[in-house]
């Protein structure tokens, strides 16, 4: 076995290089050899990927070519081997290989396109690079008489790889595998590095995270004695198993243009252990590079593989900028044909880049020279021009999604555009550009939205985290130029709205709520306009300024509607103090110097006619754009215009008010019950299971009572604020979070509505209810904290005493569900890194049971015991457990069905984190009610921008006045 060990390690197909050979833990290795031995996939289905062909295999999986029948293309996809699924710390490895690689969007290195699993079977979805390995190239070399590669591909791979490393290296991440077996060549000499599986994420000064921890590793990094790479590779620090970082991938790249020079590994022995010896003790054969070799090369070549790491090379940035100066400026020491060769390819390369770049640009300048070159030339320029902006590619992103808030933004002057793809950073787009550049200051994770322009378009000021979901919520401004974001408040809930020229910046602060305004130095926000609560309004909300700073339009919400295309437009008179009504039916008002007030309603923009110095509406509304994204339930459009005219969109349908609520066999049959579409949420079954209680978001946020009998939809709360309706065990009581003292609090009241609401943790916020015992003596909800994200929490009901906590870390904790016994308490947790269900005893609230293994949220226990369901992601899946004995047992998890149903953390209102369940299982188990959403998937990749579009406006207007003068 020893044997076939050592020849595995010298394999090119060998897709992880892992090696473990240092204080008696072969077993590790040679576990994983036999692993690799299981019935390849080939022939099978993983999801959607029909398995082609085995690429490769190696101790942390197999690669295996893939063809995508969703998008019709082929991949990569890395199996991980079927030993290592009942290891939680080798799934949570394999899936940390994914989150590296999925943060590095670079051109020589492979992406990944997600993660598969199925039946078991848990793959990365990669990018499949056609070509041979660069291992293969150096070994066609030898077989042609030449010892290793000519000097112009070697420094031109060698450039390449030099300049992934560097981008790896700059997000902390370090290779540790660098090999020529994992370095691919396409058939147009471009590099692609492959395999970051056991990379490692350098944090602090610390050992940072291992991506492959063996049964012998710690959980903080490479512990001593442990090995890990392939031999004849490895920097000395990293055979001895010490903690490694960035040096370790300067050796390997030293040893790779050492062998891609001379045809020849720097370091070989025949076994493993004389390898690692000639690392420690011995210097390269340098006689083995060709005789004209530059001598700056080969001083590179030193540098990289000094055996103290004090003395070696610190940046491979370095390396790169040497070998560019050297592919640039050939050394006499290189021959005049090899010379001759690689500045020709080099200026081959330069020039198809620069003529691509300089095409797009003379295309893209073609539209928008009048806009961007002089403002005087642009303002006599009448031509209306359209192009679109991609958004980034990047494989975690989303993209524009309908939200609360507009996520695009112009400069005053139309020459920037601001983008908040969900969940991305700040991405600043010049128009006479070709690139969006993120904000600097945003390019942490976060969420982030509302983008807007000062009047001089010199800073930007936008929000982090959302009203609903997040622990942190504060208003940020950023200079374009550069430096750190200043906080200028910190909000509930938010709305964006404009920014004056006297520095005042207005928006929505709360809800419900009207206008507020603070200065953009930041402080203390002051009210501009009022509820007129006796009409029922709920909301006033993104407002906008009109020409003169002297009156601003915004969107009114109010009780009796179900949509924001049913919402009503005003305006307040600064002067006046009076607001008046302008239009009825819409939301997201702007104005365009085409003389309008633009709108949107059902996915369309409509433009009204409007008179500034008179404040009124003088025509009727038309529709000017098709395809707009927005959002029903909170009446945020997705659309800016510029001070000049200019407008930009993302294109897309308008969210909410389409669901239906749908019973799911579990074989997964579904049957829509006979209700009409609207936007329905946590749909719960009354304990006689004859009617339910469900809420309905939107402007008004009620729930209502569903006979299933009578098929009555009767309305139960009128507040407009009512959310996520808990039923008591004896159906006498409802539970329910509302906004209606301020913020997120929790309420009951009597089904039969005989008396009036009251609050139940009067010391509480931002919670919300979850499920009462089987007694009715103590109420589950989920609460939000600063300092440690989503919690669970445990009340007593009637006075027995204050809320504690269930369950309360740094990491996220929720939905707490008590088991039909009352003895258990399951909830979903993301301390492993991501959520997964846990049981617990109750009321000792003891050591708990990890019940999912592959990701879980929204826990329910069947009513008549016996099974424990959960979602992981579009997944229902369900746990046989017996809750009888001292210690609760359960069965592995199985999937029931999958389908396009909501999960807790999808609509637009829910709390999100390991949030409530958005779904209801009959007593027996048989039948699941479930909310099913047609636009749930809704997200654009792209805006459209039109340029001088206010005369497009205007000619529109124009033809108008004719057609009707005609008749």
């Amino acid at each position: 076995m020893l044997v076939e060990v050592q020849h595995l390690l010298r394999q090119p197909v060998d897709t992880a290089g892992f090696v473990n050979l240092v204080g008696g833990t072969a077993v590790d290795l040679i576990e994983a050899v036999q692993t690799t031995a299981a019935k390849p996939l080939t022939g099978q289905r993983l999801g959607t990927f029909e398995v082609k062909a085995l690429l490769g295999r190696g101790g942390m999986g197999e690669v295996y070519r893939a063809h995508d029948t969703r998008l019709g293309r082929d991949v990569a996809i890395k199996v991980l081997p079927g030993a290592f699924t009942s290891d939680s710390a080798r799934l949570a490895n394999f899936e940390r290989e994914a989150r590296v690689v999925a943060s590095l969007n670079h051109p020589h290195i492979a992406a990944i396109h997600g993660i598969e699993e199925s039946e078991g079977v848990r793959g990365l979805v990669l990018e499949l690079v056609e070509g041979e390995t660069l291992a293969e190239k150096i070994a066609q070399a030898e077989k042609s008489s030449r010892r290793g590669l000519r000097m112009q591909e070697a420094l031109n791979y060698a450039r390449q790889i030099a300049d992934a490393l560097e981008a790896a290296h700059e997000k902390g991440i370090t290779h540790r595998d660098l090999k020529p077996s994992n370095v691919k060549l396409t058939s147009e000499g471009a590099v692609k590095l492959l395999d970051f599986g056991i990379a490692k994420v350098v944090t602090g000064e610390g050992p940072g995270i291992d991506l492959t921890q063996a049964h012998t590793a710690t959980s903080g990094g490479t512990g001593t004695g442990l090995v890990i790479g392939t031999a004849g590779y490895m920097s000395p620090e990293q055979a001895r198993g010490k903690t490694v970082d960035k040096r370790s991938d300067i050796w390997a790249f030293g040893c790779v243009l050492f062998e891609m020079l001379s045809g020849k590994m720097a370091f070989e022995g025949d076994t493993v252990s004389d390898t690692i010896a000639a690392i420690l003790d011995r210097d390269p054969d340098w006689s083995t590079l060709p005789a004209d070799t530059p001598r700056a090369v080969r001083q590179l070549i030193r540098r990289c593989l000094e055996k103290d790491p004090r003395q070696r090379l610190r940046d491979i940035g370095d390396a790169r900028l040497e070998l560019e100066n050297l592919i640039r400026n050939p050394s006499d020491e290189i021959t005049p044909e090899a010379a001759a060769e690689l500045t020709t390819t080099w200026r081959k390369r330069t020039r198809s880049a620069l003529a691509a770049a300089a095409l797009l640009a003379i295309a893209l300048a073609g539209l928008i020279w009048y806009a961007l070159a002089r403002p005087d030339a642009a303002a006599g320029d009448n031509r209306v021009s359209r192009f679109t902006v991609d958004l980034p590619k990047e494989p975690w992103m989303v993209g524009m999604v309908p939200t609360f808030n507009s996520n695009i933004a112009l400069s005053p002057d139309g020459k920037l555009l601001a983008l908040t793809p969900l969940p991305g950073p700040v991405y600043i787009r010049r128009l006479d550009g070709l690139l969006n550049q993120p904000l600097e200051v945003t390019k942490s994770p976060n969420f982030r939205g509302a983008p807007l322009f000062s009047p001089d378009g010199l800073s930007i000021a936008f929000i982090e985290g959302n009203g609903i979901i997040s622990k942190r919520r504060p208003v940020l401004k950023a200079a374009l130029s550069g430096g750190a974001a200043v906080t200028l408040t910190n909000y509930d809930n938010f709305h964006g709205g404009d920014w004056a020229a006297d520095g005042w910046i207005y928006w929505t602060a709360s809800y419900p709520g009207g206008i507020v305004r603070m200065r953009d130095s930041g402080g203390p926000s002051e009210p501009v306009t009022q509820l007129d609560v006796r009409s029922g309004e709920r909301s006033h909300r993104f407002a906008r300024l009109l020409p003169g700073g002297e009156a601003l339009i915004y969107t009114v919400a109010f009780d009796g509607i179900d949509s924001y295309d049913d919402a009503r437009i005003d305006l307040w008179d600064f002067k006046t103090k009076q607001k008046k009504t302008l239009i009825t039916g819409g939301t997201s008002p702007m104005y365009s110097p085409s003389g309008h007030i633009v709108y949107a309603r059902g996915g369309k923009l409509f433009a009204v006619p409007f008179d500034v110095s008179r404040r009124e509406v003088t025509g009727s509304p038309f529709e000017v754009i098709d395809d707009v994204m927005m959002s029903r339930n909170t009446g945020a459009a997705h659309f800016t215009i510029s001070a000049r005219g200019d407008l930009a969109y993302a294109p897309g349908r308008a969210e909410g008010a389409e669901r239906s609520l749908v019973w799911v066999d579990r074989a997964g049959k579904a049957e829509p019950l006979p209700l009409e579409p609207a936007s329905y949420l946590y749909p719960r079954l009354a304990p006689d299971g004859r009617s339910m209680a469900v809420e309905i978001e939107g402007p008004n946020h009620d729930f209502y009572f569903y006979d299933f009998a009578r098929t009555v939809l009767s309305k139960v709360t009128t507040d407009g604020m009512s959310h996520n309706p808990v039923w008591s065990p004896d159906g006498k009581r409802l539970a329910y979070r509302s906004w209606q003292a301020g913020g997120m609090t929790m309420w009951a009241m009597n089904a039969d509505r005989s008396a009036a609401a009251e609050r139940l943790d009067p010391k509480g916020t931002r919670q919300s209810p979850v499920s009462f015992s089987p007694d009715g003596k103590f109420l589950t909800f989920d609460q939000k904290d600063g300092e440690t994200d989503d919690d669970a929490w445990i009340l007593p009901i009637g006075g027995g005493g204050e809320a504690r906590p269930i369950a309360r870390t740094t990491s996220g904790e929720g939905g707490a569900k008590f088991s039909p016994d009352g003895r258990w308490v399951a909830y979903s947790s993301t301390e492993s890194g991501k959520p997964e269900i846990y049981v617990q005893p109750f009321p000792g609230l003891g050591p708990k049971i990890q019940i999912s293994n592959a990701g879980g949220t929204d826990p329910v226990w069947r009513r008549m015991g016996g099974e424990l369901y959960y979602r992981a992601g579009k997944k229902m899946m369900s746990v046989s457990v017996d809750t009888r004995g001292a210690e609760l047992r359960a069965s592995a998890p199985k999937m029931l069905f999958e389908g396009p149903y909501y999960e807790g953390t999808g609509a637009s209102c829910e709390m999100g984190g390991p949030s409530s369940a958005n779904y209801d299982v009959t007593p027996d188990g048989q039948r699941f009610l479930m909310v099913r959403d047609p636009t749930d998937t809704i997200a654009g990749m792209q805006v459209v921008v039109v340029l001088n579009w206010a005369e497009e406006l205007k000619a529109k207007e124009r033809a108008r006045a004719q057609a009707a003068a005609g008749k």
